[in-house]
């Protein structure tokens, strides 16, 4: 019986496709053969021209004892076209070589998770480069309607064919006992697992979108020991918002999901790394800055200043601020104490004087470095 993934050639193509759009500002990409792309506008061509069965995994299972699917590598041509359509100009010899950098920067492919066709795929597909020589060109390249084009070669593999066959093994037990008693709940997976954090250093208000499987019934996130609510999304995705007036101070955390079962107890995936950055607003001066002698327009400064923002830490907080002025770091300072989540104040001493001028503040907070680098007036 046919399966999503009898369709994984057609998703490949479309896969790449996409990636390889993306890779390049959205510029147009066709799967096609070569003599019907060129429609007189800058563009990539994919020609699927071959596909092999792998044979370094030609009878290997997904599990023991099962039918082994079919494993493919598939061979594409990518040609470039400039505005007018010419395949060999130096404006599509330019193209040419932006795709291959791009297929470079994509030598991994994972699908999305929602890519039926691809999804049980257990390997991310593998892009390299194969030799495109003259004989090769002239065999795929010949007829009355075609002509001679410089191309490169690109390998996609492995890509799994599978049909549906029936298991070995017993199904899975779902519930135990009558309908009135269910008795002990059985999940039917092992829990979820988190494979990715996009993304995986944010500020607070930001969605951040998490990417793993078996995220059914999953309704919590544990940023260290806050709790968050968890937006469900497509299959295999999820996605929550650290508010922006939430007391979390900037750190990295352990990051993971969880779900309440009928219990109560709750069942968490595992956990990945997490950094949520402090967000510095403004920074100003508390009161007047002492001038050391001699007095003069040059004279060295010392004195307090302030930054205010979100998820600062406080004084209790790993937090520490420079002051840069022409590409250099002028001093360390400790936070004060009496500093709040919201407000941090630094005191430059006498013996970290500075002369006058606009400084960039740069903070960290529990090593993170906060986004944005307000202007300090030192006068």
């Amino acid at each position: 019986m046919a399966t999503p993934s009898s369709e994984a050639i057609g998703a490949t193509s479309e896969l790449l496709r996409a990636r390889l759009s993306s890779a390049l500002n959205n510029l147009p990409v066709t799967v096609s053969r070569p003599e019907a792309a060129s429609g007189g506008q800058r563009a990539l061509n994919l020609f699927l021209y071959g596909i092999v069965i792998d044979p370094s995994l030609r009878n290997e299972p997904l599990d023991r004892g099962q039918v082994p699917p079919l494993w493919l590598s598939l061979h594409y041509l990518m040609t470039a076209f400039d505005d007018g359509g010419e395949s060999d100009s130096s404006n599509a010899h330019r193209l040419l070589g932006q795709g291959m950098a791009a297929l470079q920067g994509l030598n991994f492919m994972r699908p999305p998770a929602g890519n039926l066709a691809l999804a049980k795929n257990p390997e991310p597909l593998k892009l390299s480069f194969d030799e495109a020589n003259v004989d090769l060109l002239s065999k795929l390249m010949q007829g009355s309607d075609e002509k001679f084009r410089v191309s490169v070669a690109v390998q996609v593999r492995p890509v799994m064919l599978a049909l549906e066959a029936a298991p070995s093994w017993s199904p899975l037990v779902k519930t135990i006992g009558p309908p009135a008693n269910p008795g002990i709940v059985v999940l039917p997976s092992l829990g979820a697992r988190l494979e990715e954090i996009d993304p995986a250093r944010f500020v607070a208000g930001t969605s951040v979108t998490l990417r793993g499987t078996d995220f059914a019934g999953y309704t919590e996130v544990f940023l260290g020991a806050d709790s968050l609510p968890l937006a469900p999304g497509p299959e295999g995705e999820a996605s929550f918002v650290v508010p922006a007036a939430a007391a979390i101070a900037a750190n990295g955390y352990g990051l993971c999901i969880a779900r309440t079962l009928p219990t109560g107890r709750k069942i968490t995936s595992n956990a990945l790394l997490a950094e949520l950055m402090p967000v510095v607003a403004n920074a100003n001066l508390i009161g007047v800055l002492t001038v050391l002698p001699p007095p003069g327009p040059n004279a060295l400064r010392h004195g307090r200043f302030r930054v205010t923002g979100t998820q600062l830490g406080g004084s209790a907080a790993s937090a520490f601020a420079t002051l840069f002025k022409d590409g250099a770091a002028h001093g360390l300072f400790e936070v004060d104490a009496g500093s709040t989540m919201t407000q941090l104040d630094f005191t430059v001493p006498p013996a970290g004087a500075l002369p006058p001028g606009d400084y960039a503040v740069v903070v960290r907070v529990n090593g993170q470095q906060a986004a944005g680098s307000p202007p300090l007036a030192w006068i």
